[in-house]
């Protein structure tokens, strides 16, 4: 079965668009931490109407021209935050899957819990919260660029072929090129929706446990006994 040449390199983090000034620097990193946990607060508190520039300035302890030095507006400022959370699911990932394949035992770990933890660290970071709150991540959906989210998933299919190649798990097939491409959007896009409707099912066991059952399903190699 043909399968991905992913280039790895591309689980790197991207430059978060829209940004004046780029955090070169400790102290400036620090300063966009600062307005981002203060943004978040205001949104948590307050909802989407109550997240104006100058109260994130004013909770930061920052002069509005300080924010602005940084993020021209509220959007900006959002869109940042949704990069920096991005960043933040595709590194927790990247650490599970390099400690699984530096461990001699993987191939005899259960394969459904394998899929099972990823799945987990994908519905954190793209609805539950990991980093960011459920409020946050709804904001950021909504403000959602496609070319950026396509960038994401892109580089979550990339790294998981990586690794189900690297690993042989004789519970789990390698993938083809069409499974993950299948697996990832519907896991995803799942998670999109649900953020957006802000559905009761976030945050639920049983949500969580369809999204594994659903890529059990499609990458448990018993199910090639059936292919024809």
């Amino acid at each position: 079965m043909a399968t991905a040449k992913p280039d790895k390199a591309s689980t790197k983090p991207q430059a978060a668009p829209g940004l004046r000034r780029q955090p070169s620097q400790a102290r400036a990193q620090q300063t966009m931490q600062t307005l981002f946990k203060a943004a978040a607060q205001i949104l948590d508190k307050e909802g989407e109407g109550g997240l104006t520039t100058n109260k994130v300035a004013a909770a930061a302890g920052f002069s509005i021209g300080t924010l602005y030095q940084y993020f021209p507006s509220k959007e900006v400022l959002v869109r940042a935050m949704a990069t920096r959370g991005q960043e933040m699911v595709l590194q927790e990932l990247e650490r599970y899957l390099s400690e699984l394949e530096t461990l001699p035992e993987v191939r005899q770990l259960d394969g459904r819990e394998l899929l099972a933890k990823a799945v987990r660290i994908l519905v954190r970071g793209f609805a539950t919260g990991k980093g960011l709150s459920q409020s946050l991540i709804h904001l950021c959906w909504t403000l959602e660029k496609p070319e950026e989210t396509a960038s994401a998933v892109r580089q979550v299919a990339d790294r998981l072929a990586i690794f189900f190649e690297r690993i042989h798990h004789p519970a789990l097939q390698t993938p083809s090129p069409a499974q993950m491409f299948v697996l990832t959007r519907s896991v995803i896009g799942t998670l999109r929706s649900a953020s957006l409707e802000k559905s009761p099912l976030l945050g639920s066991p049983a949500f969580e446990e369809v999204l594994v059952q659903m890529a059990w399903a499609l990458l448990a190699r018993q199910q090639l006994s059936h292919s024809v």
